[in-house]
């Protein structure tokens, strides 16, 4: 726990520089994994990345995300771009207030990508000393995976071996493996959620026309080895960036 007079006296000494701020969602993750899932892993990774980052303020995770992809099954809930913008916009002008010129974000959710992309540009316009940087997590996660996995190409996307071997080694009293269930997607092989796919084609998706669990993929070949292999992966690509910046 920090108090103001103490983050005001290690931002006057330089001993704090900067911000990490995780991002995550609040959504259905098939019928093994909480609904905080992405929050968790956010929020795990951020502590990891502060760990290794000692110049760094690590602030509260945002639990809420841009979800509305997952608004056909329970629980869900969903921010608009709007309402996400205005967080990232508000919080920005404040850590700039206390002296903090750079931000962080460490985004546990791919929902929120396009709305945290944008933003930082508007965070540029509006507070030009601010600098404003963004992560997300299972797009560096991805870059690790094809090393280690089981699942068979197009068996990724949601609630998937990536996730789900994430939150067994993060914390594997939430998982259900009982309850995990493999469910490929409809969509066309070109449009599926594998890497080189994503980085040709964006396209919109609603879960609910895609899967009737939930799941994209196949959770059930998630190992804790595995997920421990991409969390390392990106703590270690994200710390080097946040030392480096």
């Amino acid at each position: 726990m920090t108090t103001w007079t103490e983050l005001e006296e290690s931002v006057r000494t330089g001993r704090v520089g900067k911000a990490l701020l995780p991002i995550g969602s609040y959504e259905q993750h098939g019928p093994h994994l909480p609904l905080s899932t992405d929050a968790m892993i956010a929020e795990y990774l951020a502590g990891k990345v502060s760990e290794r980052c000692k110049a760094t303020f690590l602030l509260p995770c945002i639990q809420l995300g841009c979800s509305s992809e997952h608004l056909g099954f329970a629980g869900t809930i969903s921010l608009t771009q709007q309402t996400m913008s205005g967080l990232i916009i508000d919080i920005s002008r404040s850590l700039f207030q206390t002296g903090l010129k750079q931000l962080f974000i460490i985004n546990g959710h791919g929902g929120n990508k396009a709305t945290i992309d944008s933003t930082l540009v508007e965070v540029k316009q509006l507070v030009p000393e601010m600098r404003v940087y963004s992560f997300t997590i299972m797009d560096i996660a991805k870059q690790k995976f094809d090393e280690v996995r089981k699942s068979e190409r197009g068996l990724v996307g949601h609630a998937d071996e990536i996730e789900t071997s994430m939150m067994l080694a993060i914390a594997p009293e939430c998982v259900n493996m009982s309850r995990a269930v493999r469910e490929a997607s409809s969509i066309p092989e070109r449009l599926s959620f594998e890497p080189n796919n994503m980085a040709t084609i964006s396209f919109a998706w609603n879960a609910s026309e895609l899967t009737k669990s939930g799941v994209i993929g196949d959770p059930t070949l998630a190992t804790a080895e595995t997920g421990k292999a991409l969390l390392d992966f990106a703590t270690q690509v994200i710390s080097n960036a946040v030392n480096e910046l």
